[in-house]
């Protein structure tokens, strides 16, 4: 006797439809992990190779920003306080991969060596939002790299002005022009967020240029004395980058600090033809020696 078969059930539409609903859900899901790592990806922080050495990216900083210390005199306590602390705020206001380097000058003139040379490799405020949650990079590290590169130019610069100043003569401004020509030209890393800058030189100095192609001591502040003399031959040159100079006051009987500044100031515009768009700052420092 043959067996009955028993009757194939079939799939109800329920089940079907249950099925497509599983799989428009599962591709939902996809897609909203595939959107959130493009999203993720395309906002976040570009990296840069970096020399271990500077913190600069290896193609070059996007500009410097040189402290260039005159050490041919004394300087008062006061006036170092006040030195260090312009220097603290340069150092919290110079932009993501700039560098920023200590020099100094003797009496010999430029130590073309700088005491310490760092860039910025950026504050967690500079990155964007994602970065600072920690989903696009390491928060902890940024910090880090960023503490590192201020402690190191501090002291540094706390160390150069705890230094014995002296000298013979003060040949100021060839200091000046030798540094203008050593500092690297500022490099594009990304044309829209890191474009190139613009060099900058602070020069901390009394002024008191003393050679025998020209000296302050002997003529004063007097204009047509140095015309007259090679000055504006050796040491005249059109500045590309930013100057501004930190002026220590002295103590002199002849002219005031004032006086003096006022007076290089007529020649940076008259002798070295520095243009007139670009702002040539001289504050005083506190202080006086």
């Amino acid at each position: 006797m043959a067996r009955k078969r028993k009757p194939q059930r079939r799939k109800s539409k329920n089940t079907s439809s249950s099925d497509y609903l599983l799989i428009i859900v599962l591709l939902i899901v996809l897609a909203a992990i595939a959107g959130g790592v493009v999203f993720l990806f395309t906002n976040k922080e570009e990296d840069f190779n970096l020399s271990s050495g500077d913190l600069c990216p290896t193609t070059g900083a996007r500009a410097t920003v040189a402290l260039l210390l005159d050490t041919t005199d004394k300087i008062s306590t006061t006036t170092k306080q006040d030195i260090q602390n312009r220097a603290r705020q340069e150092l919290k206001k110079l932009p993501r991969f700039y560098r920023l380097s200590l020099y100094e000058m003797n009496d010999q003139g430029l130590k073309p060596s700088p005491v310490v040379t760092l860039c910025n490799p950026g504050q967690l405020t500079e990155m964007n939002k994602l970065a600072q949650k920690g989903y696009t990079a390491n928060p902890r590290m940024i910090q880090e790299k960023y503490n590192n590169f201020f402690t190191k130019i501090s002291k540094a610069t706390d160390l150069i002005l705890d230094a014995e100043f002296e000298g013979q003569q003060s040949p100021l401004f060839s200091a000046l022009q030798e540094l203008s020509l050593l500092l690297p030209k500022p490099n594009i890393l990304d044309s829209e967020k890191y474009p190139a800058g613009r060099n900058k030189i602070i020069y901390i100095t009394d002024l008191m240029e003393h050679t025998d192609t020209y000296s302050v001591y002997k003529s004063n502040i007097d204009l047509k004395a140095f015309q007259n003399s090679r000055a504006t031959e050796k040491f005249g040159k059109k500045y590309e980058e930013d100057l501004e100079f930190w002026v220590i006051k002295r103590n002199s009987s002849v002219f005031s600090t004032n006086d003096l500044r006022q007076f290089w100031f007529e020649i940076f515009l008259r002798e070295f033809d520095y243009p007139k768009h670009q702002v040539l700052k001289m504050p005083i420092l506190l202080g006086e020696t």
